[in-house]
């Protein structure tokens, strides 16, 4: 069955380069077909669901800041292309807010140091402005009834906090934003997040799979309670493809990688993979026999 390209967009003009490819949806899959010369750019936020994607043609298809939720990706000829920290903003339903240090104090009251992390909420940003939570939004770990649980960190009162590491939210719907920030709690500096690392999970086959979209070392919240961090905190998104997500490299076809770090886990095929300044470290179960060419570093995990 043939559909236009227009039908999969709302709200907006298509980039011209779109016009030139062909899209077709077959039992279980979606094919997307780029003429030779031709390049496609997916709109970020763009999500695929359902069979393999496939891609067709000796053009280029950038799928960079797409939501892979799908069975796969087969490139059977021509480029498909992502970029990491090419965009501003991130669109994602289920994050990770990973404490891995917290503020250097003394191990008793009133700092509490090396007591665990904690804070009172944990905000989202997109253009300076802060978004309000959804309203399914929810911890995924903890108990929902915890005192001090990760719920407290999405209640919008500063007067709760989350005493509990990490904080795994399911917003209940996909939201995009471009910076986050967390307000400090009501005691124990010591407490305070120092370094941390943020993550978006995608859902493929039933398993959470989670991709680095912020990292942060050595920061210093202030030292007043019931305290915004001080800064918005960027995303960017440098794990471009979910770890478990199941790529295949066609003997014609070419993956690019721009920028990212890569662990490859369910790679395969005998095609060409290009780096531009990236690393790629495939895993023991990937069974990928093809190439690798340009600038980066590759690793192979027996």
């Amino acid at each position: 069955m043939q559909i236009r390209i227009s039908q999969l967009f709302s709200g907006g003009k298509l980039p011209l380069v779109i016009a030139a490819a062909s899209l077709s949806l077959m039992a279980g899959a979606e094919t997307i077909s780029v003429p030779a010369g031709k390049t496609v750019k997916m709109e970020p936020g763009r999500r695929f669901e359902g069979g393999v994607l496939v891609k067709e043609g000796e053009g280029v298809l950038d799928l960079t800041g797409a939501v892979l939720a799908n069975d796969g990706l087969d490139i059977r000829a021509g480029a498909v292309k992502f970029a990491a920290g090419a965009s501003s903003a991130v669109t994602a339903r289920f994050l990770r807010f990973d404490v891995r240090e917290t503020r250097p104090g003394k191990k008793g009251p009133p700092e509490y140091g090396g007591s665990g992390s904690q804070f009172s909420e944990f905000r989202l940003y997109r253009g300076g402005k802060v978004l309000s939570m959804p309203k399914g939004a929810k911890a995924m770990n903890g108990n929902p009834s915890m005192r001090e649980g990760p719920q407290k960190a999405l209640d919008g009162d500063l007067k709760t906090k989350c005493y509990f590491n990490p904080l795994i939210v399911d917003l209940g719907e996909e939201v995009t934003f471009d910076g986050y920030s967390f307000v400090t709690a009501n005691d124990a500096i010591g407490r305070d997040p120092r370094s941390w690392t943020l993550s978006a999970g995608t859902e493929v086959g039933g398993d959470m799979s989670w991709s680095g979209i912020g990292s942060v070392q050595g920061f210093d919240a202030p030292k007043e309670r019931f305290t915004e961090a001080g800064k918005i905190f960027p995303v960017a998104l440098n794990d471009v493809l979910p770890v478990n997500y199941p790529v295949t490299v066609g003997v014609k076809g070419r993956l690019v990688l721009s920028g990212a770090s890569e662990t490859l886990e369910r790679c395969a095929g005998e095609g060409l993979i290009v780096l531009e300044n990236a690393t790629v470290d495939f895993a023991p179960q990937a069974s990928f026999s093809g190439s690798v060419a340009g600038g980066g570093a590759v690793s192979w995990r027996k």
